[in-house]
């Protein structure tokens, strides 16, 4: 019985709710590359001005120079599971996650970006990592790509994986090869198991997504390409990066090591490798990273693709602090409600219809992605189908701030929460510094961790001066604002569906 109402919800869910196509159909729909790296820091970006000492990405910003750079983006969450499920949907996934945690999962009737373009006419393909922080591992599941409007996938459907070992001997000789976070072995190729010998997937994934722009040329593509760089193992370089960046030579795993979840956290924290050797291989995983953008970008030129192609870059949430990342001049990292797990890296280029060399300084939010796609292709959604964000793409050719940028955006993420609105920001946030994984130093410590703070974001950006005692009616005035958000969010937790594994 539960199986028939659930078949019967998607049946409607699909039924009410397909968006339509504008009255425009003279305008070529351009295609839309949804680029997506894990745990770059807000500094290791180097088209910004507070880009960190060493720290070049000169094919990152070859796409800042294309088009628009945003210095004060926000995902929906200081970790990749919640801000990844707000990105692909528009919406908070507050409305439907009641722990308000790592595992949001993903609804049967919330439309993705890859569902509402396919059903109006864009070939879709992912390439990488998909994480809605459930049902790791399944084919069968909701979350799984193919099963929410992707055409074609290849990647893994984990929190992490290993960058080397991606073949079926290592699969089977390792006793705990399907972790979360401390997976190896073969991906997966639409529903179906695959291995890889000798390749490194940053390079991997970026042949593959060269792979589909040639065979989609001639058609109208989404291309949603999420890399699991630059996350752990940051150690995980090819050995030309990481002789150039003189960075520390750590084994691969092996099964005569013991388990490989032991040697994941083993390597996940200083101690194995220092601090100053963390930096040095995240800049050289960062720059085989972008190494492989600039593949990509010159292939789209090779095609005469790139002036009709929205291309968008964001990072799935602030930088790691165990990875060597660089967050300043913002206070504290991923893990945390502090500016620099929420706040990240964003670039957006379309030369057909948006500026080139902007920096575009108002608040946005990844929730705006699925708009600002939806109405580059022209695509009107039907008035059942409601997002969280707005459009970027006349704001950003005004220079003026989305209307959606008016409103409170807000946080909750376990014990943690904020609201940000005008520039100021009301936050309960902790550190994430366990004794047994030193933080490294390039990360500042929030200042006032554990305790609630206010914020002026116009005047202090690294969230140093907490104004929660001058400014107590500032500060009364956001509480109530988050209070009625989240009451909203709450309210909404039945509205949502979920798949449910036997």
């Amino acid at each position: 019985m539960r199986y028939i109402l659930l078949i019967a919800t998607i049946f409607l869910f699909v039924k009410c709710t397909n968006p339509v196509k504008s009255a425009d159909s003279n305008k070529k729909q351009p295609n839309i590359i949804l680029i997506v790296t894990d745990d770059q820091g807000y500094a290791d970006l180097s088209a910004y001005k507070h880009v960190s000492a060493n720290c070049k990405t000169p094919n990152m910003d070859r796409i800042a120079r294309n088009g628009v750079l945003f210095d004060q983006c926000y995902v929906s969450g200081p970790v990749c599971s919640p801000s990844r499920a707000a990105i692909y949907t528009g919406k908070y996934q507050e409305r439907w996650d009641e722990k308000m945690s790592w595992g949001p999962g993903l609804p049967v009737n919330v439309f993705t970006i890859a569902e509402l373009l396919k059903k109006n006419g864009y070939t879709t393909g992912k390439v990488g990592k998909s994480d809605f922080g459930r049902n790791y591992h399944n084919p069968e599941a909701r979350d799984f790509p193919n099963n929410h409007g992707y055409e074609s996938f290849i990647g893994f459907s984990a929190h992490a994986h290993d960058f080397f070992l991606l073949d079926e001997d290592i699969e089977k000789a390792t006793p705990d090869p399907y972790g979360e976070s401390a997976s190896l072995g073969r991906i997966f190729r639409n529903k179906d198991k695959v291995g890889f010998k000798d390749t490194y997937s940053t390079d991997l994934y970026t042949d593959e997504a060269l792979q589909f722009i040639d065979k989609n040329k001639d058609k109208t593509f989404f291309l949603d390409l999420a890399y699991n760089a630059v996350h752990e193992l940051i150690h995980q370089v090819p050995e030309k990066y990481r002789e150039k960046w003189d960075a520390p030579k750590i084994p691969n795993y092996d099964p005569s090591m013991g388990t490989y979840n032991d040697y994941y956290y083993k390597y996940t924290k200083v101690g194995e490798i220092t601090d100053e050797g963390k930096r040095k291989l995240y800049l050289a995983n960062l720059n085989c990273l972008d190494d492989n953008i600039g593949r990509l970008l010159d292939r789209l030129n090779e095609h005469n693709l790139l002036d009709n192609t929205l291309i968008m870059l964001v990072s799935d949430n602030g930088g790691e602090p165990l990875t060597g990342a660089n967050n300043l001049p913002l206070s504290g990292s991923k893990y945390t409600m502090h500016e620099g797990g929420i706040r990240v890296p964003f670039i957006m280029s379309w030369p057909k219809e948006l500026p080139s060399g902007k920096l575009y300084k108002h608040r946005v939010s990844t929730m705006d992605i699925v708009p600002t796609c939806l109405e580059a292709a022209g695509i009107k959604a039907d008035k059942s189908i409601t997002f969280d964000g707005g459009s970027l793409l006349q704001p950003v050719v005004k220079n003026e701030p989305t209307l959606i940028s008016k409103q409170p955006l807000c946080f909750k993420f376990d014990k943690q929460w904020a609201i940000i609105d005008n520039g100021w920001k009301l936050v309960f946030a902790e550190d994430y510094c366990p004794k047994w994984r030193p933080i490294t130093s390039q990360i500042m410590l929030g200042s006032n961790s554990g305790k609630l703070a206010l914020y002026n974001l116009k005047e202090d950006i690294g969230e140093r001066n907490n104004l929660i005692e001058i400014e107590s009616e500032k500060a009364k005035e956001l509480q109530a604002k988050f209070d009625h958000w989240l009451e909203k969010m709450n309210d909404d937790h039945g509205n949502y569906v979920f798949w449910q594994a036997e």
